[in-house]
C-alpha cells in the first residue's frame, strides 16, 4: 500500500526533492538600500545559508543567481519552471518609511489583502501602486492554473516555524502570511512564497539581518517549515 502511495506522490508530482531559491535584486538593482547596507548583498547571503541548511535535510537546491547579477523578475521563476523545481523561495529584506516597523513577513500570490501588501509588492516589482490593480485583473485570470492553495500553506508552515524557532532567541515579530500580486511569483508551476526577512529601515532588524547567527536560525526556522508542509503533502 506504501508502494502504490510513493507511486502516487511520485506521478503526481507532489514530492520535494529540488528547491529554487531565489536571492532577491541583484547587479545593478541593490534593492533596500539604508546605512551603506543593501539588500540584494543579505539576499545573495541568506540564500547561501538556506542552501546549506537544506543540503543537510537531503534536498537538492538550485539558485536563481549565485553572484551579484542582475536577473530580470520573469526569468526567475521561468527558470524554476525550466529545472522542474518543487518549490520556489524569493528571499528579500523589507524597508519603510517608518522606522519603528518590523517583522518578518511571507508572501503568496494572489490579490493583494491589504494597503500594505499593495505597497510591498509595488516596490518588489518597480511599478506604481497604480499599476498594480492592472496586474490584479491578469491575475484573476490565471488563479485557477496557479498554485495558490499549496504555496498558502507551505507559506503558513514556513512562517510558523521561523517564528517559533526565532522567537527562542529574539523578540521577533511575525506579521503574518500575506497575499499580494508579485511578478517574481508569477507563472511558477511550483508552490512559491516571497520571503520579507526583516527591516533594514529598523535599526534592530539591520544589525540582525547583518549577522549570520541570525541568518542561520532564520534558514533553520524555513527549512523546519518546508520540511512540515513536505511531510503533510506525503
Amino acid at each position: 500500500k506504501d508502494a502504490v502511495k510513493d507511486n502516487l506522490v511520485q506521478q503526481l508530482g507532489l514530492d520535494i526533492e529540488t528547491v529554487m531559491l531565489d536571492p532577491g535584486h541583484g547587479g545593478k538593482d541593490p534593492g533596500a538600500y539604508v546605512d551603506g547596507v543593501m539588500e540584494k548583498d543579505i539576499n545573495l547571503r541568506m540564500a547561501k545559508i538556506l542552501g546549506e541548511t537544506f543540503r543537510e535535510q537531503g534536498l537538492k537546491v538550485l539558485y536563481t543567481r549565485k553572484d551579484d547579477t542582475f536577473v530580470p523578475l520573469e526569468e526567475r521563476t521561468a527558470l524554476a519552471n525550466s529545472k522542474k523545481a518543487d518549490l520556489f523561495i524569493s528571499l528579500h529584506c523589507n524597508s519603510n518609511q517608518n522606522k519603528g516597523v518590523q517583522g518578518l513577513e511571507i508572501y503568496n500570490l494572489n490579490l493583494a489583502d491589504s494597503e500594505d501588501a499593495a505597497e510591498v509588492a509595488a516596490r518588489e516589482n518597480s511599478v506604481s501602486r497604480k499599476k498594480i490593480s492592472d496586474l490584479e485583473v491578469i491575475l484573476t485570470d490565471l488563479m485557477l492554473k496557479s498554485k495558490i492553495r499549496e504555496s498558502k500553506s507551505l507559506g503558513d508552515d514556513v512562517l510558523k516555524n521561523a517564528a517559533s524557532y526565532g522567537n527562542k532567541f529574539y523578540d521577533l515579530e511575525a506579521n503574518g502570511l500575506r497575499q499580494a500580486p508579485f511578478y517574481v511569483l508569477m507563472g511558477a508551476k511550483m508552490p512559491a512564497i516571497l520571503v520579507e526577512m526583516g527591516y533594514l529601515t529598523n535599526p534592530t532588524e539591520r544589525r540582525r539581518l547583518q549577522k549570520y547567527a541570525y541568518l542561520k536560525r532564520l534558514a533553520w526556522g524555513i527549512s523546519q517549515g518546508v520540511m512540515d508542509y513536505k511531510e503533510e503533502i506525503t
